[in-house]
């Protein structure tokens, strides 16, 4: 099946340009049995989709673009002149839409209230109300098309909900393919069309496939977000909302596409079609890409981004048992000097910096002296003048403690001179284990039993990394698989997401592992 699926699908595609998803979907959602409408501008191709998926099947075929003066004898056919002599009232549907198995109605929100009830119970129930008769019908598929979909009208509301796949159909992204577009389509070749009997089959074994726990958490999950989502929604009657009759054929297209796809259980790929079913408004479909993702990878954007900055966390955390202030052989605190140099004293001489990291330099004058700095410490923003005093030399506040700035000849810069003050000097902080280990060489036994702390948070951690590691693994072998129905942005977007997860977690990972050899090394140290 799949193999002759596979050419059916190559000859619906000959000379479209961009709509290989659209005929998949459309050719899918008509083996299935159920309904599905095509959005989008004029000239974008919608007539001529259904048309071709028509062509596929060995069946009858009814066409008919709806305006609001449509009459239902245009759709249903002319009432039976020899039933009304008998006092019943019939309508002569041969060759109607009642008739036919695949339907096409163009612009079907344009339909008018006297076909409307009629089309209703079409849609939903396959059956038709002659008169007084229910008469079932043999429609697969009833695929429409609009240039809009409705707003705030109730009939028509409740005509959209009846198509369970919804599908935009925009105007080509590379235009320059038209140009040189031939037209070389020859319908489908007639060895491979399908008729009722195999229909039948798909229908029947479809609904053997299994429907595996992991995938069915993915949809129930997934409800539960959307119906939490759109709970206060109050602006529009179309509500985005997953009703349980929705559900339930969402779930038999995917049983649809699994079994289509020789597979004996709906897999990862299949849930992606769930995009094209739980929209109601376009500006929505987005949102509800967005959960499908989450739900297949398990992590929100959120989740992620911590693992991502899981091993760093944990670093600092091991790099916090060691940060102290050196000390010398006698356990006095040391500085580092204007030099850089350790030293023992706490003020001394400090070179002032700007925020760009650089000195600050002054220009001597006759009576005065101009500083020009731009200070960060100070409530005032720039501080552009100081006051010399007779031994040249300017008393200045800095970091709330007074401090004295005095010249330097050791470099000149076009005119300016370096500046060094007088101040309290930087404390030589150790802030990592590396550090410590050059300061000290052996790690002080008290910390053991921190770092046993961290040990274990960090492979519980791991442990729960490599679980989500091994799933999107699954899920990787899993998207490499070809889905006949499910191509384009959406499956490339997941594709390239569960792939930039993935590395994301192996990364950290790596990371944490690598805080656990320094944890090893650090008791080792201090065990000896």
């Amino acid at each position: 099946m799949r193999k002759r699926l596979e050419k059916i699908i190559y000859e619906l595609n000959i000379s479209l340009v961009e709509r290989g998803s659209h005929t998949r979907l459309a050719l899918l959602t008509a083996l299935a049995g159920e309904n599905m409408i095509l959005v989008g501008p004029p000239g974008t191709a919608k007539s001529e989709i259904s048309r071709r998926v028509a062509e596929v099947f060995d069946t009858k075929y009814f066409e008919y673009l709806l305006t609001k003066f449509t009459t239902p004898e245009e759709l249903f056919g002319p009432v039976s002149i020899r039933e009304l002599e008998k006092d019943n009232f019939r309508r002569k549907t041969d060759g109607y839409l009642s008739d036919a198995n695949i339907v096409f109605l163009d612009e079907i929100f344009k339909s008018n209230s006297s076909i409307l009830n009629s089309l209703l119970t079409i849609l939903n129930e396959k059956v038709y109300h002659n008169g007084n008769l229910k008469e079932k019908t043999d429609i697969y598929s009833i695929i429409s098309a609009s240039n809009e979909l409705p707003t705030d009208s109730g009939e028509l509301v409740a005509l959209y909900d009846r198509f369970l796949l919804r599908v935009i159909v925009d105007y080509v992204k590379e235009p320059s393919k038209l140009l040189v577009l031939e037209d070389r389509y020859r319908g489908i070749s007639e060895e491979l069309k399908l008729n009722k009997d195999i229909l039948e089959e798909i229908a029947r074994e479809s609904k053997k496939i299994e429907i595996p726990p992991h995938i069915a958490e993915i949809i129930l999950n997934l409800k539960e977000k959307l119906d939490e989502h759109f709970k206060d929604e109050i602006t529009s009657k179309i509500r985005e909302k997953v009703s349980d009759r929705k559900l339930v054929k969402s779930i038999g297209l995917l049983k649809t596409s699994a079994y289509t796809n020789g597979r004996d259980s709906v897999n990862i790929s299949d849930t992606l079609l769930l995009i094209h079913c739980y929209w109601n408004r376009m500006e929505n479909r987005d949102v509800i890409k967005k959960y499908i993702f989450e739900e297949i990878i398990k992590l929100t954007n959120k989740d992620l981004e911590n693992y991502g900055n899981i091993s760093q966390v944990w670093s600092e955390e091991f790099n916090g048992l060691f940060r102290k202030q050196r000390i010398d052989e006698n356990g006095n605190p040391l500085y580092y000097d204007v030099d850089n140099n350790l030293v023992k004293f706490s003020y001394g001489d400090i070179h002032l910096m700007d925020k760009y990291g650089e000195y600050v330099h002054y220009k001597g004058h006759a009576e005065y002296v101009k500083v020009l700095a731009e200070l960060g410490n100070f409530d005032y923003g720039y501080i552009d003048s100081g006051i010399a005093t007779d031994s040249g030399k300017i008393v200045w506040k800095y970091e709330c403690s007074p401090v004295e700035v005095v010249t330097s000849a050791e470099r000149e810069l076009e005119g300016y001179e370096r500046l060094v003050v007088k101040g309290n000097l930087k404390p030589a902080k150790i802030e990592s284990y590396e550090e410590y280990i050059k300061a000290y060489s052996v790690v002080s036994p008290n910390l053991i039993p921190k770092m046993e702390g961290i040990r274990r948070n960090i492979e519980e951690e791991i442990k729960e990394i490599r679980k989500i590691s091994n799933y999107l693994d699954k899920v990787r072998q899993s998207l490499m698989i070809e889905n006949l129905w499910v191509i384009g942005d959406d499956m490339e977007e997941l594709q390239a997401l569960v792939e930039k997860t993935y590395e994301v977690m192996n990364a950290s990972l790596l990371k944490l592992e690598e805080v656990l050899g320094k944890i090893d090394r650090a008791k080792i140290s201090a065990e000896r």
